[in-house]
This record gives structure tokens, sequence and C-alpha cells, in this order.
């Protein structure tokens, strides 16, 4: 039974899932399918029914890697933004390698709300509207019913990635973490890529292709999405599923139906007037990621 040795611990809509997947690439690198097991956050517990939270589950995602994977890992995006996460994985190993994948948060609150839209947690198209809800949704108001976890929509706390790395230093100790800010994958993936190699003490492929990856999505209709995704819980169990709710029996034929329902689509830009209440927001965050980093980040408020 493996073990994983490394973690991507998120933030979302950073480019974790680009970044896994070039790793999973790699002859000597094993990422765990699903990538996003969310086995250590527990506090966000949408991702195993009651009682399925099981160690002996999770080590079984590794059970493909091999004698000659080097580097064993997985990608949960949201165990950054968890406060269990980083000393769960502490104490799971001690010794674990962590890569943290930060962003502008300017552009991450945009691209996570389009990312909630589209996954059926926020029923609210307008990203500014959403961001005005986000004190009745921290007491329980105006959640829909179709979100997994409240804490998702809120926008500001969750992209406050100066608060969650400070937190994460608390639990793994600094030099086993690598963070990475998406600005550099852009300019340069493979530079980034032979980084993550050399801090996971594993040699260069000689790669050279970094294809873009998890770009913004959108769906054609709505409606279908909801079928595809989250039919009413009632008429799942009655007719057995949710393939049988849309009349397909094959997994590949659902699959069909959800792609030809998704579009790639870039998000429109923010109003001056929010982006300059967002910089506020973000101001004294932003701060405190720059002096983690000892790394110059006051461009991403910039008018």
């Amino acid at each position: 039974m493996g073990q994983p040795n490394f973690f991507i611990v998120g933030a979302p809509k950073c480019g974790t899932t680009a970044l896994s997947e070039y790793l999973r690439e790699h002859p000597q690198v094993f990422v765990s399918q699903p990538k996003e097991p969310h086995y250590f956050c527990a506090d966000f517990d949408y991702y195993y029914a009651p009682g399925q939270r099981r160690l002996e589950h999770y080590l079984r995602l590794f059970d493909g890697a091999g004698e000659g994977d080097r580097a064993v890992g997985e990608a949960s995006v949201w165990y950054l933004y968890s406060t269990e996460a980083g000393p769960a994985i502490r104490e799971f190993d001690p010794g674990a390698r962590v890569v943290a994948m930060v962003r502008n948060p300017l552009e991450m609150v945009p691209s996570l709300h389009s990312q909630m839209h589209y996954m059926l947690d926020e029923d609210v198209a307008d990203l500014e509207e959403a961001w005005r809800l986000q004190d009745d949704r921290a007491e329980g108001c105006c959640v829909p019913d179709s979100c997994r976890v409240p804490e998702f929509l809120l926008y500001g706390p969750a992209a406050s990635l100066g608060a969650q790395i400070t937190r994460l230093y608390q639990s793994i100790p600094p030099e086993q973490v690598l963070v990475i800010p998406i600005d550099d994958l852009r300019e340069d993936a493979g530079a980034v890529y032979r980084r993550v190699l050399r801090f996971l003490d594993v040699p260069d492929d000689g790669r050279t292709s970094f294809p873009a990856v998890n770009q913004n999505k959108a769906h054609r209709a709505r409606a279908v999405a909801r079928l595809t995704q989250r039919p009413p819980r009632p008429l799942v169990q009655a007719v057995g599923g949710v393939k049988r709710v849309i009349g397909v029996e094959r997994l590949g034929a659902l699959d069909r139906v959800r792609a030809r329902n998704r579009v790639v689509r870039g998000r429109g830009s923010i109003d001056p007037a929010f982006r300059s209440e967002l910089a506020a927001y973000f101001r004294d965050d932003v701060a405190r990621l720059e002096e983690l980093l000892g790394r110059d980040l006051s461009a991403w408020l910039d008018e």
C-alpha cells in the first residue's frame, strides 16, 4: 500500500490542476486519481459519506505507486483554506513536502465565483451581488440549497492567502513548503515545473510542453447542468442513480452530455469602483503575503 509524501494544498483557481497534471506525467511521480481526495480537511466534510473517512480507503488511492516513484502525492485545493488540514498532514507525515499556489485575490475572487457558479454551489451569477451576500451567508442565510460547503462562498476569506500561508507555516515548517504565485507559472511554466521537481528531489525529465489546463468554464444550459450534476435527491433515489435520471446507462454517455453542455468562456471585467473596493479589502493580506514570501506583490492591487 502506497503512502503520499507530498501535497499540493491549493489554493483553488491558482494553477493547482495544471501543476498536478504536469507532475502526473513524470515517470517518477505518482499523483492520485482523483487528484483531490480532500482527506485531511474534515472541516469541509462533504467529500466523504458519513463513516467513510477512513485512512485505509484514502491510502488505496496510492496503490498504483511503484518502487520507481520518488514522489507520491495528491492535490486537494481546499487544504490551504481548511483550519484542520495542515495539522492533520503534519501528524500524518512530519516530513511531508507541501506546495501551495497563490494568486492575485482580485483575479482569484472572480475566478472562484465563476467556478462555484459552474459547480452549482453558487446561484448568484453576478459577482458583486454574491460578494455582498457574504455576511448573511456567514450567518447561514442566503446559502443555496445546492451548496455543499457554505464556507466556499465566503470569497473574501477564501482568497485571503496571506492569512492562509501564515496558518500553514504554523503547522508545516517553512523549509518544507514551496509557495508559487501563479504569475510564475504563466511567465515560465517550465522553470516552475523544474523548481517543483527539485523541491521534491525528483530528476528533470526534460519536459518542454506545458499546455493550458482547467480554463474557465460555463454551462450552455444551467437546467441541463442541474439535471446531470445535481438532480433532486428523491428523484435519484427513486430511479436508482443519476444516469437513470437522464436516461443513460453508461457513464461515457453521461460524460458526453456534460461535455456538450460545457463551454470555455472568458470572464467579464470588474467594475472599477468594485475593483477598488476589493483592493482595499485585500491590501493588508497581500502585504502579509509579501512579507512571508520576501517578494513585491504591489502590482496585484495597482489600479
